[in-house]
């Protein structure tokens, strides 16, 4: 009792002091909150300016498959420019060529919006998500790696893992039932990019239930979960949630496979005199370009293995961050252009009939030029476009048009989605035509088809996807006739990948 009353007496005795230290305390708090809240009211006063939704309207319509035809009402409602409140992020969604180009061309518009710091604990600071001054680095970097002398040694392994795919979608065209293949092509795209990316062979398709696949298919799955519920969008319940822990331990699984990789390569190319002497030469006197292109394969991470031997300023967990970016690029967004081309195909029996004659005169030759083809690949990312979105956030007050002054904060996005569904660009947009892509008589906006982004932050694997892309179906479309499978319509679900809610169906018949 004597120390209660002891500390009731103090309190009384300096509550002037305490008061005042309390009070300045406050204020040094709004103090530090008051730069934010100016940027948001200027957010804010901008958001007026700008056609858009209510938030009654986005709260009725912000549902994880009425996202993207509700973005497509809205282009229709208020036209190529228009803004929406997420939360307390606002982004200005852009659906035309001519200002897509504006955004994206521009050299300081680098950085990737709020929606991409979901994918940070597994990518970090990696090609993907960077966008500060280390990013030209990186990229400047990388950029030698998808040389096509490089790609085209790619092949093989492209091959090879689509011959497992054959012999697993055998199984299915012996019986013409219809399936789900979206977790078939998943499976392969994952042994494809483990094996040019990393240099290893994790054989997916034999053993999908290995303990790598599975804290893939887990962290993707956190991811989808993260971008699509309300309430895992705020940090403070997603960290006590049980999907954070589960994809916390996938993540473990990961980088540690991904760090044993990173040294069992060092000490390959160590054997292989790779990494001694100096410039990346060998001891037959061939630089590093020639051993790449010429004499062997190697992997994208021996590439940047060398590259920090040569002097590079990149550490083991740089590295690490940039395997682990090309994993999730090189197999979700394939995977996609893949599946969503396959049901497109399964609905023309025209247009698949052209491709077969095509691949049949080219067999063995899938990284020339295949134009029937590239046009099919191309109409098919048009109308369902692997990254739905690509977006930025702005550091510093963006003009758009030259009159319009958009503020620090705003992320502004280019919508692909609505862009390559134009009718000014593409008449006729909902209907699959390849030919699109074959009339060379009017020149199309080069920004009107933005599949692999474009400007400074375009795809830098887009030849390589591309490569894949020819690969796979050419050796798909060679064995098997695809069938369209009965009422089966995709269900868009506009993640950071455009995937389908109900799959994708089909059903296959052997040539």
């Amino acid at each position: 009792m004597n120390y209660i009353q002891f500390a009731i007496d103090t309190i009384l005795e300096y509550q002037y002091l305490i008061v005042t230290f309390v009070g300045l305390f406050i204020i040094w708090q709004l103090i530090k909150l008051l730069p934010a809240y100016k940027e948001f009211m200027e957010i804010y006063r901008f958001s007026k300016t700008v056609p858009g939704p209510t938030v009654r309207e986005f709260l009725k319509n912000a549902k994880r498959e009425r996202v993207l035809p509700w973005i497509e009402e809205l282009r229709k409602e208020h036209g190529r420019m228009f803004g929406i409140w997420f939360g307390t992020h606002y982004t200005v969604f852009l659906t035309d060529p001519d200002l897509v180009r504006q955004l994206l061309s521009n050299n300081h518009l680098l950085y990737k919006s709020h929606n991409y710091e979901i994918t940070r604990p597994w990518l970090g600071n990696g090609l993907l998500t960077n966008g500060g001054p280390t990013w030209h680095q990186r990229r400047k970097m990388l950029t030698p790696a998808f040389h096509f002398k490089i790609l085209s040694l790619f092949k093989q392994p492209m091959e090879d893992n689509c011959d497992i795919l054959i012999r697993k979608l055998n199984e299915k065209a012996i019986t013409g039932e219809e399936f789900d293949v979206y977790p078939y092509i998943t499976l392969f795209a994952m042994d494809v990019i483990c094996e040019t990316a990393m240099g290893i062979k994790k054989h997916a398709q034999m053993n999908s239930d290995s303990e790598y696949v599975k804290a893939v298919q887990m962290v993707c799955r956190a991811l989808h979960k993260q971008s699509f519920s309300f309430w895992y969008r705020f940090s403070f319940i997603f960290n006590r949630s049980e999907v954070r822990q589960e994809r916390d331990k996938a993540l473990e699984i990961l980088h540690k496979e991904t760090r044993q990789t990173i040294a069992v390569r060092r000490k390959l190319l160590e054997k292989e005199h790779i990494l001694n002497g100096t410039n990346g030469t060998v001891p037959n006197g061939n630089s590093t370009e020639d051993t790449l292109g010429v004499k062997r394969r190697m992997a994208f991470l021996d590439m940047l293995l060398i590259s920090q031997k040569e002097g590079m300023p990149i550490n083991d967990e740089e590295i690490r961050e940039e395997v682990d970016t090309f994993m999730f690029e090189g197999h979700d967004t394939t995977s996609s252009a893949i599946a969503f081309t396959l049901y497109l195909l399964s609905l023309h029996s025209d247009v698949q009939q052209k491709v077969y004659e095509e691949i049949q005169n080219f067999e063995g030759r899938e990284n020339e030029t295949m134009k029937y083809l590239e046009a099919v690949l191309k109409e098919s990312m048009r109308l369902y476009p692997p990254v739905p979105f690509f977006s930025r956030i702005v550091h510093d007050k963006f003009i758009l048009d030259n009159i319009i002054e958009i503020p620090k904060g705003v992320t502004v996005s280019s919508n692909a989605f609505l862009v390559h569904r134009n009718p000014k660009y593409f008449p006729d947009p909902y209907k699959f035509d390849p030919e699109r892509f074959l009339n060379t008589e009017k020149e199309m906006h080069p920004y009107a088809f933005v599949a692999f982004s474009a400007g400074p932050r375009n795809c830098i694997g887009q030849k390589f996807a591309m490569l894949e892309l020819k690969c796979t179906i050419s050796k798909l479309v060679r064995e098997f006739e695809i069938l369209p499978a009965k009422d089966s319509k995709p269900i868009l679900l506009a993640e950071l990948i455009m995937k389908s809610d109900n799959g994708i169906r089909i059903r296959l018949k052997k040539r």
